[in-house]
């Protein structure tokens, strides 16, 4: 998915002005929190493609996304160090926590379309969130570094929706879309406020 070409869905919520002001105002520990973020993507991708060895299209789309989520962990850290600054211990996130019971058992039937359409959802509120960022930050470099995330948040969006329509019919990923989004607004709207990614 290119920068101009429409997003396969939208969300059904909005993240509030408040959520930028607060990153504004702690801008060190969400750096800290987004880098931890990066990680667990690139893990979770690995994850997908050591479980499913006999879909070659989304063991190899895995491993290149994991590499570049790994790659802007270490960016993350890099503007983090430049700061003066270390990283910090990864905290329990409340946006993901009601959202990982679409992605727990991989016995069930419907593990792989679940995790699929969720990490497409959970990209392009990433993808929101950096826009926002883009549009917020005043320091040139903050300002230019998440304009690049929020096209690259699009594009792994579309990777991941394009895999589920892939492996499953078009009736099922649309019914599934459906339940996901709704929970993740819920969650979106029901997390906290703070200086971080969620």
């Amino acid at each position: 998915m290119s920068e101009h070409e429409p997003q396969p869905f939208e969300l059904r919520y909005v993240t509030p002005a408040g959520w930028t002001d607060a990153v504004l105002r702690n801008v060190d520990a969400f750096l800290s929190d987004h880098a931890h973020a990066e990680r667990k993507v690139s893990a979770a991708a690995l994850a997908l493609a050591t479980q499913n060895p006999r879909r070659p299209e989304l063991v190899e789309a895995m491993i290149e996304l994991a590499r570049e989520e790994l790659g802007h962990f270490k960016q993350v850290y890099q503007l983090i160090t430049r700061r003066g600054k270390h990283l910090v211990y990864d905290v329990p996130d409340p946006y993901m926590r009601p959202l990982q019971a679409f992605a727990k058992n991989p016995r069930q039937q419907d593990f792989l379309l679940d995790r699929l359409v969720l990490y497409a959802v959970v990209e392009a509120r990433g993808c929101e969130r950096f826009e926002r960022l883009a549009e917020a930050f005043e320091d040139p470099e903050l300002k230019e570094f998440y304009a690049r995330l929020a096209v690259s948040e699009r594009r792994h969006q579309g990777i991941f929706f394009a895999l589920a329509q892939r492996y499953f019919p078009a009736e099922q990923v649309a019914e599934r879309l459906d339940i996901i989004l709704d929970a993740e607004a819920e969650s979106a709207r029901n997390a906290p406020l703070r200086a971080a990614l969620h």
